[in-house]
């Protein structure tokens, strides 16, 4: 026994203070994060499907109005081929020169299950004042759609080029 300031402390040779952890206590710990990673990893690729179906719609609509532009500014015909089966569209000018190629699969910047302009042809053309050709539409707006898997947007635009993206 040792006396500090009055008092009667009892010193023992036992330690009792505990260093770590338990096995079991690391199990239930990485049984627990193993289960929280499988829930928000499978969160997260949905998100990314849907994100990317939607980004793609948005970059066609932007590319709409570069071709748009394009065609007014260099007083020239530019069109938009698809090309729904390799997963890609090529906006070039009549003259062959292309403009803009972008490509959509599972390897490229969008991660694309498929893509369809619903215009007869599979291309759309402006001329040189700007206006598309629409003709091969059922209706005055033209059509695209981008799926990622059960998420698909389409894209509907107008002879102009104005366009605006919806989820379906």
């Amino acid at each position: 026994m040792r006396r500090i300031s009055g008092d009667v402390v009892a010193m023992s040779d036992e330690s009792s203070t505990q260093l770590g952890f338990t096995v079991v206590e690391l199990l239930v710990t990485l049984i627990l994060f193993t289960i929280a990673m499988a829930l928000g990893s499978s969160v997260f690729s949905g998100y990314q499907s849907r994100t990317a179906a939607q980004r793609a719609a948005q970059v066609f609509a932007m590319d709409l109005s570069l071709a748009r532009t394009s065609a007014v500014r260099g007083r020239e015909v530019v069109i938009v081929d698809f090309d729904e089966a390799g997963g890609s569209y090529v906006i070039r000018l009549e003259s062959g020169d292309t403009i803009l190629r972008r490509e959509f699969g599972r390897n490229d910047d969008f991660p694309l299950d498929s893509l369809n302009l619903q215009l007869t042809g599979d291309s759309l053309a402006f001329d040189s004042r700007g206006v598309g050709d629409l003709s091969g539409s059922a209706s005055p707006l033209g059509t695209a759609s981008f799926a990622a898997g059960a998420n698909i947007y389409d894209v509907s635009f107008n002879v102009m080029g104005a366009s605006k993206v919806d989820p379906r």
